[in-house]
């Protein structure tokens, strides 16, 4: 038996004290071309665009899942699953490209291959750069180094896919796994139906928002305090209304087609890989 353990919210957190310096506006709607102009604007500042680190964090792609999305994934993942369609199409390359796009245009560090996750972090909350790649379970600490200077954005929207655009990225994830061995021993199982009880509880709920993590639940009257900026943020552009897929993109791959579709998006953005390639890369893996 499977359960999904809590709600993944992900996207790009901004820094609205460096958006007002650099004199742009971050908005769910903002285009690629905008975001273009605004890393230009990061660049003649001295500041990086998009907090990135790759070394040691090879699946820090969440704010990029949605933009796959925006190119059509959800709508034919299963074709290409059944072998019926390539991750190397038309849609994707010119998603792919975009991030090539942004790679050339110098929206990340020079370091980034060399930076962890955390640097980045780091040089976010820090104010040396725009925007951060991450989701909501870093509002917590982005609250505690930065109060109320952080904002919240789903990514940019892309004027050449006829897919939906306002396609947002809050999902299940993390699911808890429970041995179907565990009815064989009546203690276990009731200790287990215990856990499971009170961990989706409406206690259980509160505790998470207080933690600053959504819950798989969804408990009416439970709501994120005034204290909480990052998250209130987060919730603002929830409701916002964009809509999400029932699945993360990279959860309904296997470990592999996973693993590389995580090295093939972050291949681009360091310029180890064509975007092409970075395509074909992940149909090979889908052969084994």
């Amino acid at each position: 038996m499977c359960i999904r353990d809590r709600c993944n919210v992900e996207g790009f957190f901004y820094n609205k004290e460096v958006a007002k310096e650099l004199g742009v506006e971050i908005k769910n709607g903002t285009t690629f071309d905008e975001l273009l102009d605004i890393v230009k604007k990061c660049n003649d500042k001295g500041i990086t665009a998009i907090a990135q680190g790759n070394k040691n964090s090879s699946y820090a792609i969440w704010g990029y899942l949605a933009m796959l999305d925006r190119y059509g994934y959800s709508d034919y993942i299963n074709d290409i699953l059944d072998g019926k369609k390539k991750f190397n199409n038309d849609d994707l390359l010119k998603c792919f490209e975009k991030l090539q796009s942004l790679a050339k245009a110098g929206a990340f560090a020079k370091n980034m291959a060399t930076q962890e996750y955390f640097d980045a972090k780091n040089t976010f909350e820090s104010g040396k750069a725009l925007l951060f790649n991450s989701g909501a379970w870093d509002s917590a600490e982005l609250d505690e180094k930065m109060g109320d200077k952080v904002g919240f954005w789903w990514g940019p929207t892309f004027s050449d896919s006829s897919y939906e655009q306002k396609a947002a990225m809050k999902v299940p994830s993390n699911p808890i796994c429970v041995s179907s061995k565990v009815a064989d021993d009546s203690g276990k199982k009731e200790a287990v139906y215990k856990f499971l009880e009170y961990y989706y509880s409406e206690e259980a709920a509160k505790m998470s928002y207080e933690g600053s993590v959504f819950p798989a639940t969804n408990y009416t009257g439970i709501e994120v305090a005034d204290t909480q900026h990052t998250l209130n943020e987060v919730v603002k552009s929830i409701n916002e209304g964009w809509v999400s897929p029932a699945k993360q993109p990279d959860l309904m791959l296997s470990s592999s087609v996973q693993s590389q579709l995580y090295d093939s998006i972050l291949g681009v953005i360091t310029g180890n890989y064509e975007p092409k390639d970075a395509l074909a890369k992940i149909d090979e893996k889908m052969n084994y």
